[in-house]
């Protein structure tokens, strides 16, 4: 089913909070079935569900940490099962950088990170991708960063883990586009979502003006906005649009 028939199942990966939490409300109108992954905040999943339901689909409520392949890999397979299916996937999980000078990370401090942010994308779409292949339909939407064009400084863990899922997903497109399987990414900006406060915070006053000025609009963008985004990917309206990385940063890189 696609966006707009008020059916099928939308899995939404980080939907308790931030973005995945946008998205959930941005789906929960056209779609059947929206399925909350999240870690472990319950009380913020019942929420969100809460929510779905209000806006007329029926929410599924899973806890599985993606760092575990196995456990997420029944979860998924779960999910498909009570629902009849996954045709669309929006994976908007992700860590809290250490925002450190490569020289200054620790090893675990890197494997953390890319344990959910890249290995995590891996452990979720994989299996997704096999219930989509036996379908012969589905549509992924990752959501990354603009640290994996930007390379700012301090900001190496989120720029080669969103760079490699961006590279996934572009495989992905290419592997089951003949199978009615597409994938793109959404590329967020600077978003005022807990995860954007606390780098705002980090950052101090003058950095994050100094960041803000790179950009068109120049201000910080919202959840609501990049979650439009991807309604966008996930409707018939861009049934031709395939393993692209779609910016939302209110225009800090318009001429790259």
């Amino acid at each position: 089913m696609a966006m707009g028939e008020r059916g099928g199942c939308a899995v939404v990966v980080g939907g308790s909070r931030g973005i995945g939490r946008a998205v959930c409300a941005a789906l929960a109108p056209s779609w059947a079935t929206v399925a909350v992954v999240y870690q472990r905040d319950t009380e913020a999943a019942a929420a969100a569900a809460a929510e779905i339901e209000v806006l007329g689909a029926r929410a599924l409520t899973v806890q599985a940490d993606i760092r575990d392949a196995a456990a997420t890999a029944a979860a998924i397979d779960g999910i498909a099962a009570a629902a009849g299916g996954i045709d669309l996937l929006v994976h908007s999980a992700g860590a809290h950088s250490a925002w450190k000078p490569v020289r200054d990370l620790g090893a675990g401090e890197w494997s953390g990170l890319i344990d959910v942010d890249l290995n995590g994308f891996f452990n979720v779409v994989s299996p997704v991708l096999r219930v989509m292949h036996g379908q012969r339909r589905g549509n992924v939407v990752a959501i990354t960063s603009i640290a994996a064009r930007a390379c700012s400084p301090r900001s190496a863990q989120t720029a080669a883990a969103k760079a490699g899922v961006e590279a996934m997903i572009r495989v992905i497109a290419r592997e089951e586009g003949r199978y009615g399987i597409r994938a793109n990414a959404v590329s967020a900006g600077l978003t005022d979502t807990e995860q954007g406060r606390e780098a705002m915070q980090l950052w101090g006053e003058d950095m994050t003006r100094r960041v803000l000025a790179q950009s068109a609009i120049q201000r910080i963008g919202t959840a609501d906005e990049v979650a439009q985004v991807v309604a966008f990917l996930a409707s018939p309206a861009s049934s031709y649009v395939t393993g692209r990385v779609i910016p939302a940063d209110g225009g800090q890189f318009i001429s790259a």
